[in-house]
């Protein structure tokens, strides 16, 4: 069985879950994985357009380029939904 690893810093794990929640209106584990996801792969794709347009070229990376276009569409459906409500 594999060991929870403990997180680096417990408090942005913290602030990571309290963003979820205010940009999805629920931080459940999964979306909060799903936030992660986005938030790094955005992040990249600003900081180092190169490599991402490079990464996403490579075929044996299409599976991956997909479900990452998935959770960005469904974090942007959470997030208007939530606005929608207030």
């Amino acid at each position: 069985m594999e060991e929870k690893k403990e997180a680096l810093v417990p408090e942005l794990e913290e602030l990571l879950y309290k963003f979820t929640e205010l940009l999805t209106g629920e931080a459940t584990p999964d979306r909060v994985e799903m936030v992660k996801v986005w938030a790094l792969y955005t992040h990249m794709s600003k900081v180092m357009p190169p490599l991402i347009q490079h990464w996403a070229s490579q075929p044996e990376h299409a599976k991956a380029r997909g479900q990452i276009r998935e959770i960005i569409e469904t974090i942007k459906q959470l997030n208007q939904a939530k606005n929608q409500q207030h």
